[in-house]
């Protein structure tokens, strides 16, 4: 759960809008990025989310929730892609 709660601050901290959630992953979507886009940007960079291209989540990315080491892995792709990525 506070790796969850990290991950949710963080990512939120970096402009996504996470929904809520009590599971062991998050939705999350960027205001500026789709849910394809990120999810082939974190690919490059050997990071797996999951996106699903159906209606109402297709703007989401699925991010399961891991150890602190691979949440810090994540973050550091997302600013890594959102400073050099154009907006969609």
């Amino acid at each position: 759960m506070e790796e969850r709660d990290r991950m949710t601050r963080e990512l939120s901290r970096l402009g996504f809008e996470v929904l809520p959630s009590k599971a062991d992953f998050v939705f999350a979507r960027h205001p500026t990025h789709g849910g394809a886009e990120l999810a082939a940007a974190l690919r490059k960079q050997r990071v797996l989310v999951r996106h699903f291209d159906k209606p109402r989540i297709a703007d989401y990315v699925r991010i399961t929730i891991g150890a602190s080491t691979e949440t810090d892995r994540l973050l550091a792709a997302l600013t890594r892609g959102l400073e050099h990525a154009a907006p969609s």
